[in-house]
């Protein structure tokens, strides 16, 4: 979410030979209702969602590219490659999450410290929050996401958190 720059580095050493689009409004977890990043979803050139996975998506995972291949090579027919049936992914996303898009947009103007606080606001209303809460972690501990993401930290960090939230 915090832009095309801070994505590429991953995308680059993917490789990827494809467009991606980065959502740094987070319209696509507004619209599906995530909690939980990173995801794929890739869509037609009709824009009909063909693949999504919400959570643990990775170009480093052989089912998730296997899954990718069959959707590439079925070409245009509008049907989902590992079913044969039309694909369709509906959720009711809710509104838009105000919070986390302040804090963006206070980080994109450079208010590092109040953006952080509109997330751990955003976060405490919505402490199963993992993009808010992975926004929070990114901008405080950059060297735990760039240039690679330290998972082990990541459960260390989510574990520290739990054992201080109240009861």
């Amino acid at each position: 979410m915090q832009g095309a720059e801070a994505s590429r580095p991953w995308l680059e050493r993917a490789e990827a030979a494809f467009p991606t689009v980065v959502d740094s409004a987070n319209v696509l977890g507004d619209l599906f209702g995530y909690k939980l990043i990173p995801n794929g979803i890739f869509l037609d050139e009709h824009g009909t969602v063909r693949f999504a996975k919400f959570g643990g998506f990775s170009v480093a995972n052989e089912s998730d590219v296997a899954a990718i291949e069959r959707l590439l090579s079925a070409g245009t027919s509008g049907h989902d490659p590992g079913s044969g049936e039309p694909s369709s992914v509906a959720r009711d996303g809710g509104p838009r999450n105000s919070a986390l898009g302040h804090g963006l947009e206070l980080l994109r103007r450079g208010d590092r410290d109040t953006a952080v606080a509109a997330w751990r606001e955003a976060l405490a209303a919505d402490p199963d929050n993992y993009v808010i809460r992975k926004q929070i972690w990114a901008v405080e501990h950059p060297e735990r996401f760039y240039p690679t993401i330290a998972f082990a930290w990541q459960k260390e960090q989510l574990a520290r958190e739990r054992e201080a939230r109240p009861a």
